[in-house]
């Protein structure tokens, strides 16, 4: 018993006395590069959009107080000088093409409502005063991501490739709430060095985890909004599907099963 203490006692790290083991800081984490893949070799490749709202039980850990994505996010696109880009650049749309400036991001979800304050002692003596509403980042629980599935024939592997993440907000007009949007978009290849230094709690497993390592390993649940089609239209923005919810979520289900369908098929060919 006593020898067993002392090897225990051997492998405490001092700086976290109250740790088994020694714990190297997120900060210090770097991740994974992914394989290179060639041209010649992708025998399949889908674009596949997916929506993770982060007040569904698997994904709540996103909102961790300690460390939520949107404020990550947020501090990263508008740290800089407001004619510039952020930090991290963020961008209008998923061809990652144009970077928007901080200020821009700024501006998106902002609300001009006119209302009446009084100027003097009569009942009349009002002025029409303009009042800015800006976003709340903090409130934003929802997420597109943007991803390639591919089938690698070099290595026989189908994997999906996430290539854009955006933040989704109620933009309104006059206090009118609006359809759901994207604010920006952000270049997974850029943010995923700087997400593999933000920790992020995880209960299922208290290893030290990054927000790298939570979007790699798939550990978040979401559904299917889109895939690639000719008309560039999202499920519910299809003619069948519009009036229909409830078809448009058999369909995301579809699609998500054809994908596994597809493996098989290409595995034996």
């Amino acid at each position: 018993m006593c020898q067993f203490n002392l090897l225990a006692q051997r492998n405490l790290d001092p700086e976290n006395p109250g740790s088994s083991y020694p714990k190297t800081d997120v900060a210090f984490h770097t991740p994974v590069a992914y394989p290179s893949i060639r041209e010649a070799d992708v025998a399949y490749c889908k674009r596949i959009e997916r929506l993770i709202d982060t007040r569904e039980k698997k994904n709540e850990v996103m909102n961790w107080p300690r460390n939520p994505l949107n404020t990550i996010i947020h501090d990263l696109v508008t740290t800089g000088e407001n004619d510039f880009p952020g930090k991290l650049k963020a961008y209008a749309n998923d061809s990652l093409v144009s970077p928007m400036t901080i200020k821009q991001i700024n501006a998106i979800g902002s609300d001009t409502e006119t209302i009446q304050i009084v100027v003097g002692p009569g009942p009349y003596d009002t002025k029409d005063t303009p009042i800015v509403n800006t976003l709340d980042y903090t409130k934003i629980t929802r997420w597109e991501i943007v991803e390639d599935w591919i089938f690698d024939k070099q290595r026989s592997e189908f994997f999906p490739r996430i290539i854009a993440i955006a933040p989704m907000y109620n933009p309104s007009f006059n206090g009118i709430s609006l359809p759901e949007q994207p604010m920006y978009y952000i270049n997974w290849a850029q943010v995923r060095p700087l997400l593999a230094k933000e920790e992020i709690f995880y209960p299922d497993n208290e290893v030290r985890m990054s927000y790298s390592d939570f979007f790699d390993q798939r550990l978040f649940s979401s559904h299917i909004t889109k895939e690639s089609n000719s008309m560039d239209l999202a499920i519910k923005d299809m003619p069948e599907y519009k009036t229909s919810p409830l078809d448009a979520l058999y369909e995301s289900e579809r699609i998500k099963n054809q994908l596994v369908e597809k493996e098989d098929d290409l595995w034996e060919h």
